[in-house]
């Protein structure tokens, strides 16, 4: 973890000096929980605690705010205390007044979050050269814990991309007391946890996130997935520059019902075997990101017999033989799924499928077939990607050849 707070220190670091100056402060709203605790501390770490401001803002009487005042007292950073009570009922006053109607659960729940953003930007105003942090991470964006315009607007983002349990270890590494960083989280309004009024544990979500479904109960899993399908078109609206730590990607090549049992099959009980060691290896290594790789050809690509070439035809698009194998379903919740061979003259066995990912210290690859689509998209992404180690899990794989040996032509692949 002492890699990744290194990460988002350096790069707000390269973030405040590229969009701003020596003079340039980060603005932070406390809430005396984890998340703008860590994000407080980190930017102390990249800029000093001279360039950091931390902004209370209770809605009348916050239970909780001791809590923020020991964190800025604990950084030593400079902070207001704006109370947004009056604000809020003015608004909500004249709202209802002139629209007959009466403050929903989410009005209550969005305004204050709105307002609050729109507190800092105006402090951000006041001082002048001032950037606002927002303090959101990956298990809330997931499950649209977040409110737009609110909460999830903001100048730049260092935790979007970390789980709860890392945002935690990060604030551990730097060296915020636990009492910071593993309070229960929750949105300061309903009296309950998030947890509570999600009914499972960031934990739970964390596991389904990162393909570790298997560990979590179905009914759970179902939910969750449930969750994050609904939230996705808000997620999508989250356009803030953001951190993104070295990532450990799996890339499962053409797991395709085709290339399973149909006209190129290697047969069920071969693929199943390789399938338990693709689940082994989501349960042993925390990747980051999953990324799916398809055949997805036209009818006539010349590759099939009919138009000259080697094979069968195979995973023709829109075909259930193109399909990925249906055990992989809730892998699709965050994965990337990249297309190949659509053109139709052009015989494509592998690509670089790390050409929409960033910031890749290492790569995995499993799936279908070994001595051909697995072994050339390794090639290919070696090639575009001369920084990233690149490991080929034989264990997760099925070759058409059990006797193949490969030619990487000095690029440095590993097979293990």
């Amino acid at each position: 973890m002492k890699r990744i707070k290194d990460e988002m220190v350096a790069w707000i670091k390269d973030y405040f000096e590229k969009n701003g100056n020596k003079e340039t402060k980060a603005v932070i709203g406390i809430s005396g929980g984890k998340d703008s605790s860590v994000v407080a501390a980190a930017c102390v770490a990249a800029l000093g605690k001279d360039r950091v401001v931390g902004v209370l803002m209770p809605n009348g009487v916050q239970n909780d705010i001791a809590d923020s005042k020991r964190l800025v007292e604990f950084l030593g950073i400079k902070s207001y205390e704006i109370n947004i009570q009056d604000a809020y009922k003015g608004l909500t006053d004249e709202i209802m007044k002139k629209t007959g109607g009466e403050p929903t659960p989410q009005f209550k729940t969005n305004t204050p979050s709105r307002l609050r953003m729109t507190t800092l930007y105006g402090v951000a105003a006041t001082l002048g050269n001032c950037r606002i942090s927002n303090n959101g991470n990956l298990s809330e964006c997931l499950m649209g814990y977040f409110s737009l315009w609110g909460d999830g607007a903001g100048d730049f983002a260092p935790l979007v991309n970390l789980y709860v349990n890392d945002v935690v270890n990060v604030g551990l590494e730097l060296g915020l007391p636990e009492s910071f960083v593993r309070k229960a989280p929750s949105d300061g309004m309903s009296g309950k946890t998030d947890e509570e009024n999600l009914g499972f544990s960031y934990d739970d979500v964390e596991k389904v996130a990162r393909g570790q479904y298997k560990e979590v109960n179905p009914e759970v899993v179902q939910r969750i997935v449930k969750k994050i399908n609904e939230m996705s078109w808000k997620i999508k609206l989250l356009n803030l520059p953001r951190f993104v730590p070295s990532q450990k990607v799996l890339a499962i090549v053409d797991a395709q019902n085709d290339f399973i049992d149909g006209s190129m099959g290697v047969g069920a009980e071969k693929w199943d075997k390789a399938k338990s060691a693709i689940f082994d290896l989501l349960r042993k290594e925390n990747y980051d990101q999953i990324v799916f790789t398809k055949d997805w050809h036209p009818a006539n690509h010349c590759s099939f017999k009919p138009q000259g070439g080697l094979w069968p035809s195979h995973c023709v698009q829109g075909e259930k033989g193109a399909e990925i194998d249906a055990d992989f379903e809730p892998l699709k919740l965050r994965a990337l799924t990249l297309n190949k061979g659509l053109d139709r003259d052009v015989e494509e066995y592998g690509i670089n499928v790390l050409r929409d990912l960033t910031n890749v210290k290492e790569l995995h690859l499993v799936g279908l077939c070994y001595d051909y689509c697995v072994a050339s998209c390794a090639k290919e992404t070696a090639k575009a990607n001369p920084d990233t180690k690149i490991v080929i899990k034989k264990a997760g794989t099925v070759a058409i050849d059990e006797n193949a040996k490969l030619d990487f032509g000095g690029l440095p692949i590993v097979v293990e």
